[in-house]
């Protein structure tokens, strides 16, 4: 069996793979509707929707650390998702009072990107109690984020054929039922989420109480510097991904209109990110599988693929004509999607190995602060963009930012790895 398959032997890791499956297939869903809901109707202001996200997502990793590292793993994971289900059904209700509502889009839009910052860092300190074996980390982390990945290509090809059965926005409501789904498959074996010896870290209450988790955030990742850098670097390039992934292309497929066998339109967006679905599970089950010799400078290569591929999508999209110009942006979302895992998986396993407990959620939450701050600060400027150079043109310079950041990493670890007391202190930490 491939080895980051392996974990799904244990009955507890395949439940919740099985919810957290339903779950983020489902928000792939809600991503693509959201933005080409936002698409058709604000056009190139798209981009402050999904920057509205970005911003909550930011003001809960900045003050969430003092209230939710007081909640056992399963709670928080099991309210965050039921509270997920309601807000997803707000824009769907709304639909049939006022039809399409952009406040009510964006209304749940925020809760969900607050709730995740709620969800994702209790996944992550649950993971050492699932599996308290830490050889097994990496592969519980490649079969995690390889659920993520299996959902951006399942969430996009599912919207291209639930266009042809159903309103776009019931998509939203599929989207719903996935986060019940994974509710009920945390409960179902929540005494493996939390250890009872370990009881949640007291801390004050209110923006005193952010402040310190916030500060002990940091202090982690002063006390672990080479991880701190990857986590801060990972948050960083999430910035010009996100536009560059779920908003540029949107507009690129609605300007330069690529078809093949009567597929366009949102089917052709589906199929473009779909691919790069299919290359992040390939790439998935190999950076989850193989343990790299040298493990930092391979992990910038990752980047270096996922730059490459956004260049040659906006390439595409410029010097193609049709039926040649939509399989083109899907081999190079392809390249694109292959890269991200090989960066991704040894950050997080390196993160739970040099954490422990609440730790690793109060770093994780950091990160995805410093991420979120990055989302936001991209989206907000992408709208001005698109309207000075277009969307092809944001494509093209934002995949460049991605390739020449793999570059430079890449040469700087492979230098720092080439000396044997620098990759041995590395490695020790």
């Amino acid at each position: 069996m491939i080895a980051v398959l392996r974990p799904l032997k244990d009955s507890g890791i395949a439940t919740i793979w099985s919810g957290l499956a339903a779950s983020t297939i489902g928000e792939d869903l809600f991503r693509v509707a959201v933005v080409w809901i936002a698409a058709e109707q604000i056009g190139n202001a798209a981009g402050y929707v999904n920057a509205a996200q970005y911003g909550a997502m930011l003001v809960i990793g900045l003050i969430g650390a003092s209230l939710f590292d007081r909640w056992r793993a399963d709670r928080a994971m099991i309210g965050a998702k039921y509270a997920s289900a309601v807000l997803a059904l707000l824009p769907v209700g709304g639909y049939y009072v006022w039809g399409v509502s952009i406040p009510l889009l964006i209304l749940s839009v925020m809760g969900l990107a607050g709730l995740r910052m709620v969800f994702t860092p209790a996944l992550q300190s649950a993971v050492p109690v699932l599996v308290p074996d830490r050889e097994q980390f990496q592969a519980i982390n490649g079969l995690f984020d390889a659920t993520w990945r299996l959902a951006r290509l399942i969430g996009p090809m599912l919207a291209a054929v639930l266009n042809t059965l159903l309103p776009v926005i019931h998509f939203l409501s599929v989207t719903a039922v996935g986060f019940v789904l994974s509710a009920v498959a945390v409960w179902a074996v929540r005494e493996r989420t939390y250890d009872p010896n370990v009881p949640p870290r007291p801390s004050r209450g209110g923006w005193r109480g952010a402040w310190d988790a916030l500060l002990d955030g940091a202090r982690l990742m002063l006390r672990e510097p080479v991880t701190g850098v990857l986590l801060l670097v990972n948050a960083f390039a999430n910035g010009p991904w996100s536009v560059a992934l779920q908003l540029a292309i949107t507009l690129i497929v609605l300007e330069h209109d690529p078809h093949l066998f009567g597929l366009h339109g949102l089917a052709a967006l589906g199929l473009i990110i779909g691919t790069c679905g299919v290359g992040d599970v390939v790439g998935n089950l190999v950076a989850g599988s193989v343990k790299f010799e040298k493990p930092l400078q391979t992990m910038f290569l990752g980047y270096v693929a996922m730059g490459l591929g956004f260049v040659l999508l906006a390439l595409a999209a410029w010097g193609l004509d049709n039926p040649y110009k939509l399989p083109a942006m899907m081999a190079a979302a392809l390249v694109s999607g292959f890269g991200g895992p090989f960066y991704f998986i040894p950050m997080i396993t390196r993160m739970q190995t040099v954490y422990r407990g609440v730790e690793i959620a109060r770093v994780f939450r950091l990160r995805l602060a410093i991420m979120a701050a990055s989302m936001l600060v991209f989206n907000l400027g992408a709208t001005p963009l698109f309207d000075l150079i277009g969307p092809t043109h944001t494509e093209f310079f934002f995949g460049l930012l991605l390739l020449a950041m793999g570059i430079v990493g890449h040469l700087y670890f492979r230098r720092l790895e080439g000396r044997p007391d620098a990759a041995r202190q590395i490695l020790e930490h």
